[in-house]
């Protein structure tokens, strides 16, 4: 599985087209507005090595007024050109402008094989609550909002498939609708990205997935660790 996804270059091209397009929309309606600011900030980032993008609305979930936090960090292997590891996260937090909680927060990772690692990962894994992210501190999402999800805690690393911006925005769309987000998700221009993810990302791991799933010499989901 560790050619499954693009090369660095290849992989962040991707996310800054799915960038692009959110730009595009999210700068139509005032609610979203000033996400498209932070997706435009980071079209124009030079950083080479490192890509990180983090977003941010608020919705009303239960009558409850919530804001989602939504981001991405990818590092690049300096000696290949490849992804070195990644991870997507999203999180929903009670209060907006004021937080109070935090009521969900999971992420998703890719992981490549490391001497100082103590227990294997599952290499592409999803993992509940984690820890926090600077973009999650500057609006004022601090520890202790976290402490009641238990953040020691990090097992079960449960395998999961690969992620990328557009695919993990496009599951908040549908999970946390609004007016607004749903007329971006139903857009021709919308779909034919995510199906570009799908296409890119998503194909080659099935595809190595069944090519593995029941060899008699190996227990496939053993071979997910590394």
């Amino acid at each position: 599985m560790e050619n499954v996804l693009p090369t660095y270059t290849e992989f962040v091209k991707l996310e800054k087209r799915t960038l692009k397009l959110l730009y595009d929309y999210l700068s139509q309606w005032p609610t979203l507005s000033h996400s498209a600011g932070m997706a435009q900030k980071i079209l124009y980032d030079g950083a080479r090595d490192q890509f990180l993008f983090d977003i941010y609305w608020d919705i009303c979930d239960n009558d409850n007024k919530c804001r989602i936090l939504l981001g991405e960090a990818i590092n690049k292997q300096i000696s290949n050109g490849s992804i070195s590891n990644m991870t997507s996260y999203f999180c929903i937090v009670e209060g907006a402008d004021e937080p109070k909680k935090i009521l969900r927060k999971f992420h998703f990772d890719y992981v490549t094989p490391r001497l100082d690692r103590v227990a294997k990962h599952p290499r592409f894994h999803l993992q509940y609550c984690g820890g926090l992210t600077p973009a999650m501190q500057g609006l004022g999402v601090g520890e202790e909002l976290m402490e009641p999800l238990e953040p020691f805690m990090e097992r079960p690393r449960i395998f999961f498939r690969p992620m990328t911006l557009g695919l993990l925005m496009n599951i908040v769309f549908h999970e946390f609708p609004c007016n607004d987000t749903e007329e971006i998700r139903k857009r021709g221009e919308w779909l034919s990205l995510v199906r570009e993810n799908e296409k890119r990302v998503l194909v080659p791991f099935y595809k190595i997935c069944a090519q593995l799933a029941g060899n008699d010499k190996f227990v496939f989901f053993d071979e997910a660790y590394v």
